[in-house]
């Protein structure tokens, strides 16, 4: 009898896992909250967000499901535009990995990282300007995305839903770049999309919360 519970309790996350395991999701990242991106002050500081670049390497079967990967074609066969959208990387209940999590059309990694420095930089006392009304004299941010990435872990008794997010900001006058980061984890029984969107949407905070620390504070 008990070899029998032991056998179902280690079905169980198998089912649970390969339900879409096997599918290319697409899900939506939801915008950073009002409190994170309140209304600018027309006399802040300006800061103009100069350029975004995903900078992160895909491989073809990395040993760690933390490396970006791609199933169907495979990274080395994948478009531009799907390694774009590119979150995560499914995985069944012995860890062998399967479909994919993308953004849905029109959201990417680039513009996520980028509306969410937006906001950090607002919280943080700037106005954020764009190319045709930002000043002579506005902060100058350039931003390298590194890691973007979510991921699981399958246990014994759960399943660990991770995500890294690390950037590297060059700010206009600094010696040089800043390197800002979140690493987030949570344990779960059922790994569902709103499980990806739910650790990410926190490591997103996280990497708010660290911007606002690290960049420069605004002149007053």
């Amino acid at each position: 009898m008990k070899q029998r519970i032991l056998a179902l309790a280690l079905l169980v996350p198998l089912v649970l896992l390969e339900g879409c395991a096997t599918s290319r999701s697409e899900v939506r990242l939801a915008s950073p909250p009002p409190a994170a991106a309140r209304a600018p002050d027309a006399k802040a500081p300006a800061v103009l967000i100069r350029s975004v670049k995903d900078e992160r390497v895909f491989e073809q079967a990395p040993d760690e499901p933390s490396t970006p990967s791609l199933g169907f074609e495979g990274a080395a066969q994948a478009t531009a535009d799907i390694k774009a959208r590119a979150i995560g990387r499914k995985r069944n209940s012995f860890g062998k990995a399967l479909g994919d999590v993308l953004l849905q059309e029109g959201q990417t990694v680039g513009g996520v990282v980028r509306e969410n420095l937006a906001a950090a930089l607002t919280a943080a006392g700037y106005r954020v300007a764009d190319e045709k009304t930002a000043d002579p004299n506005a902060l100058v941010v350039d931003v390298r995305i590194r890691k973007f990435w979510s991921w699981i872990q399958p246990g014994f008794w759960a399943i660990t839903v991770a995500a890294d997010i690390a950037t590297d900001v060059d700010v206009s006058g600094a010696s040089g770049p800043t390197t800002i980061s979140a690493h987030v984890e949570d344990g779960r029984q059922i790994v569902t999309e709103g499980a990806w969107l739910e650790t990410l949407g926190k490591a997103l905070q996280a990497w708010r919360q660290d911007a606002e620390k690290k960049l420069p504070a605004p002149p007053h």
